[in-house]
């Protein structure tokens, strides 16, 4: 299996000069937008990045399936590339960012409702058990919560995930992309190390009979140098 990270483009939070005017669920600025088309021909038909030990494409990574986070900065991501690359984006809930939905000052937020997320991006598949009210709705996450959730993800891409013959890429964010690669890697987080995560950042992991191989990180030569955030 190949699996492909890719960071969410730039959303108004990212923009932000310091933590006042936050948005518990932002949405992509104008950069982000010009990022998420970018990224989406990349992976469609920009130079392929797949190795001669599977069938190749002609051009485009030849991803088979499309994961996101349910934030909506995710989910506009994933929006773009599947507009380019005609795949079905699949809600990855798990894949959200550390601390999930939240806002200082306010105990519970919901996130988006499948009803919400139907209207809004009806190519997208929900979870059918993500629940009618909102797929967050409980209190922000901590450390602990964030670094045992990369550890069942590592363990579900190791042993439910690993053995299939696929391409995989994932729409997610840059603190969970930086611990999951860190518990892929290392069994757990890095003491001070830590990884580059642009926005539309590509990372590449291989899954094998004998383990994973990076191939490569943060990947971002489909965008022109002023719009790398």
């Amino acid at each position: 299996m190949e699996l492909y990270l890719i960071r969410h483009a730039q959303s108004g939070n990212n923009a932000l000069a310091s933590a006042e005017g936050r948005h518990q669920d932002p949405p992509l600025t104008g950069v982000g937008e010009r990022q998420a088309d970018l990224v989406g021909l990349h992976l469609a038909s920009g130079p392929a990045k797949c190795p001669a030990t599977r069938d190749s494409p002609a051009e485009g990574f030849g991803l088979d399936h499309l994961y996101c986070s349910a934030h909506l900065r995710c989910l506009q991501t994933a929006d773009r590339i599947a507009e380019h690359t005609g795949l079905v984006p699949e809600i990855w809930v798990d894949m959200h960012e550390q601390m999930g939905i939240w806002l200082k000052g306010v105990d519970v937020l919901p996130g988006l409702t499948p009803a919400e997320i139907r209207d809004r991006f009806p190519r997208v598949k929900v979870p059918a058990d993500m629940p009618e009210s909102g797929w967050w709705n409980r209190p922000v996450e901590t450390q602990p919560q964030w670094e045992a959730r990369a550890a069942h993800v590592a363990q579900t891409l190791r042993q439910q995930m690993a053995h299939r013959d696929a391409r995989l890429g994932v729409v997610t964010h840059g603190g969970f992309t930086r611990v999951l690669l860190a518990t892929l890697l290392h069994g757990g987080p890095l003491s001070g190390d830590t990884f580059a995560v642009d926005n539309t950042s590509i990372h590449r992991i291989d899954f094998g009979p004998d383990g994973i191989l990076v191939r490569y990180l943060n990947r971002i030569e489909h965008l022109p140098p002023d719009l790398v955030t």
